[in-house]
């Protein structure tokens, strides 16, 4: 007959049930468990409202657990450790025995006081109590039982050579019976047949012979652990007082029942009738030279007539019916998944401990080089995971981490690396401008995009790999390209790393390249790496604003009079990246406006990520004139406009918005964005700046205006105010720039002296006098309520100059 497979997990379960079936028995008689701890409910007419019990913590859907100081405590794995240790008396009489018990668990070594607020008691001193009250009387149950075991073992073996004594060839053919331990006797592996076995006693059934005589099979499938391996026990789900009674009774004193002849004459009689036709010449009967005992059965059954004493015809023999019961294997699938094999390896995984960085040992420069410039799959894996965990390292001191500026020939192969993942062999183009007028795949279209995409029914099974029907196994090249922009990004971070990765200008523009995206003929965005997926696309421009925001305050483009193809390709790059997300007309409204539309309550209201990072990394790559003049030749006017308008658009109006600036993310992203108007006005072209200051729609001057009275009025502590200040002189110089309506780069004639902030209009010891009327003429009202407040001298000058009319 074959036999099922089974598992380990399916013999685990099964210890498991059984173990708990025999833990509910041998509290049947007391006070019965909670049927949440073993699965059996409660007996009829019982009130568990008054149960000693009913303190447990017993997590729903997990038997046989209990819940203690936050940790799941099984109970069958708790007994088996107290069982090797030498039982709960021997742990109780050593120092701390129960706090190294507890610590099997991981528990802490102080609980809760349970009836004393406020007070802590050590773990071994509340373990202790809770295993002598649920365990020791099912450990007494066990002990005692496989004591009465080995005693009926040791009185069979005693007995058995005065009852089988006779010729020496007796009982040698086939069939002749085996004479072995009973099966009702209990070892460390065998409780549940134990408690089955006084259940039949209980019963006063007749127990044949060679029932007791012949071992059960053992399943070939069930391996013997270190660990007591149970059988299902034969007590009733819902015992009564009376066999409960009873089962007391006949495991205290078990009671052998002597075979009856009239029983086991019908089976003596087939046996005899097989045995006949299986031995040809016959067998002679056994002598037997001791009187039958009549106080337990044995292997010999006496036939009618016969004479006590004197030898009996031929042995006889009783049939045993085996009946093989498999273990059943429970299944709860829901949609094709088994939902308890999938949170069995969850709860694995989180069992197994993270990695040490130290496990790494000493990593070998050269060999991580050599591993990605093998392109084998196992030693790029090998190779993307270390240096990324490298580069996440920090040194002894402070702003220090790994060198990559010591490791040029590793930074080189990631860059090929990078290169050839995500472009193969097609080369750059050399002369890259962003066009006067034409459309911009703004930041939020691609998000969108993706969003539809992933929410359309079966989105999940669709293949998001470009290059799926023709690389082969391996990597998905999108991945490495991922990985390699983290690794930057996370170089980038280290203080060390700055100057070499900004002046590195391959560096800047791979990453710059990978985020490129063109329109195709139906006017469908689509990345510029044949590698990559529009969602990778967002990825990789997030990771580089992050990499240009560490790496800005370094970067300085050479030769700004005329700039190289590179340089031009690297600034039109960056430049189109922030200002598809600058120009979002969803994003260009007022801070109220913005709260409407994001449904976010305002105490957790903060303006766009996405859009304060592009600000951020605008702000400080435009703090030097030499960047600001290869802005100034890269972007066309219409950009430069659209540009300008979309962050006046963002400005506080209202006495609403102005509420939003008490909370420092939306202070900051405030004077960001007055620094990028700042430098925008700064590098636009005369006639730019012309139509700024008369552009009425705009009310660039109105807005300004509004933001330098709230800024210059609102008080608070001297650190606060200080911050409102540096708002309101940026305002203030923003406004002088556009006022002047030059070329800020015209070094062809002499210029007025720069003050310590912005344009200055002219020098303190320069007699000259400024001509045509100023930007705030028609507003002389505020700009004289400005001059009457506490200001340093500079923002008079200014303020003064912005409010001259030409007479």
């Amino acid at each position: 007959m074959s036999h099922p497979n089974f598992t380990a997990s399916d013999v685990v379960k099964h210890r498991q049930r059984t173990f708990l079936a025999g833990l509910a028995g041998a509290h049947a008689t007391r006070v019965p468990l909670p049927p949440a701890l073993t699965g059996t409910p409660y007996p009829p007419n019982y009130d568990p409202t008054n149960s000693q019990w009913k303190y447990l913590d017993c997590p729903p859907g997990q038997l046989g657990v209990i819940r203690l100081g936050g940790k799941d405590i099984d109970l069958l794995r708790l007994w088996q450790i107290v069982t090797q240790l030498g039982g709960g008396q021997k742990i109780t009489q050593q120092q701390n025995g129960w706090a190294q018990v507890a610590h099997q668990f991981d528990l802490p070594e102080y609980l809760p006081h349970l009836s004393i607020p406020g007070q802590q008691r050590p773990v071994g001193q509340i373990l202790g109590p809770l295993y002598t009250a649920i365990l020791h009387p099912f450990d007494e149950f066990y002990r005692r039982n496989m004591q009465e075991g080995n005693n009926r073992r040791a009185m069979m073996a005693g007995r058995q050579p005065g009852v089988n004594t006779g010729p020496p060839n007796v009982n040698t053919g086939p069939g002749a019976p085996h004479v072995g331990s009973q099966p009702g006797a209990v070892g460390p592996n065998a409780v549940g047949g134990m408690m089955a076995q006084h259940t039949v006693n209980n019963q006063n059934s007749t127990i044949s012979p060679a029932s007791q005589s012949q071992p059960l099979p053992q399943s070939p499938h069930l391996r013997q652990s270190s660990a007591p391996n149970f059988q299902p026990p034969a007590i009733p789900p819902d015992p009564t007082p009376q066999a409960s009674s009873q089962l007391n009774t006949s495991i205290s004193a078990p009671q052998l029942m002597k075979p009856t002849a009239d029983t086991s004459e019908p089976e003596t009689q087939g046996m005899k009738r097989r045995l006949d036709s299986e031995e040809a010449e016959g067998k002679r009967a056994r002598q037997k030279t001791d009187p039958p005992d009549t106080t337990e059965t044995t292997d010999i059954t006496t036939p009618h007539g016969s004479v006590p004493g004197a030898p009996p015809s031929r042995t006889q023999f009783t049939r045993t019916k085996v009946e093989y019961i498999p273990l059943s294997r429970e299944i709860d699938f829901t949609g094709g998944r088994d939902f308890n094999a999938l949170e069995e390896d969850y709860l694995r995984s989180q069992r197994r401990p993270m990695r040490d960085i130290n496990e790494w040992g000493t990593v070998d420069i050269e060999a991580l080089t050599m591993s990605i410039r093998s392109r084998l799959n196992a030693e790029l894996s090998y190779a993307l995971t270390t240096i990324t965990l490298l580069s996440t390292m920090r040194g002894p001191t402070p702003g220090s981490g790994f060198p990559i500026s010591q490791c040029t020939d590793l930074l080189e192969e990631v860059l090929d690396l990078l290169e050839e993942e995500a472009f193969g062999t097609t080369p750059d183009i050399t002369d890259y401008r962003l066009g006067n007028g034409a459309e911009m795949v703004r930041h939020r279209a691609l998000v969108d995009d993706v969003f539809e995409k992933e929410s359309m029914l079966f989105a999940g099974l669709e293949i998001r790999d470009p290059q799926y029907e023709t690389r082969g196994p391996g990597h998905r090249a999108g991945n490495i390209v991922l990985a390699v922009t983290n690794l930057i990004r996370n170089l980038s971070v280290t203080p060390d790393n700055m100057p070499c990765l900004a002046r590195h200008e391959r560096t800047l523009d791979l990453v710059l390249r990978v985020c490129g995206i063109t329109v195709s003929s139906d006017g469908t965005p689509k990345p510029t790496s044949p590698a990559l997926a529009l969602s990778d696309v967002i990825n990789v421009r997030k990771d580089a604003l992050h990499i240009f925001g560490n790496l800005s305050n370094y970067i300085v483009f050479p030769n700004p009079n005329s700039p190289s193809n590179t340089t031009t390709l690297t600034a039109s790059r960056i430049l189109e990246i922030i200002a598809s997300i600058l120009i979002e007309p969803f994003d260009s409204v007022p801070p109220t406006q913005f709260l409407k539309q994001s449904g976010v309550p305002f105490p957790h209201s903060r303006p766009s990520s996405v859009a304060d990072l592009a600000l951020d990394v605008f702000t400080r790559l435009g703090q030097l004139d030499s960047n600001r003049q290869v802005f100034s030749r890269v972007m066309p006017q219409s950009l430069i406009w659209r540009l300008l308008e979309s962050l006046v658009h963002r400005l506080p109006v209202s006495d609403l918005d102005f509420a939003f600036l008490g909370r420092d993310p939306w202070l900051s992203y405030l004077e960001k964005s007055i620094m990028a108007i700042y430098t925008i006005a700064f590098f636009s072209p005369p006639e730019l700046k012309k139509k700024i200051k008369m552009d009425r729609p705009m009310c660039f001057s109105q807005v300004m205006v509004r933001i330098v009275q709230r800024f210059v009025s609102m008080g608070g502590s001297p650190e606060v105010r200080q911050w409102h200040l540096a708002v309101a002189r940026r305002a203030v110089e923003a406004m002088k720039v556009v006022d002047e309506e030059d070329d800020a780069f015209d070094t062809s004639q002499s210029t007025q002296t720069t003050l310590a902030f912005g344009m200055g209009f002219i020098d303190g010891s320069d007699s000259g006098i400024e001509k045509g009327i100023g930007l705030l003429a028609s507003r002389r009202d505020a700009a004289w309520e400005l001059l009457m407040r506490d200001l340093d001298p500079v923002m008079f000058s200014e303020l003064e100059s912005l409010m001259r009319v030409e007479c």
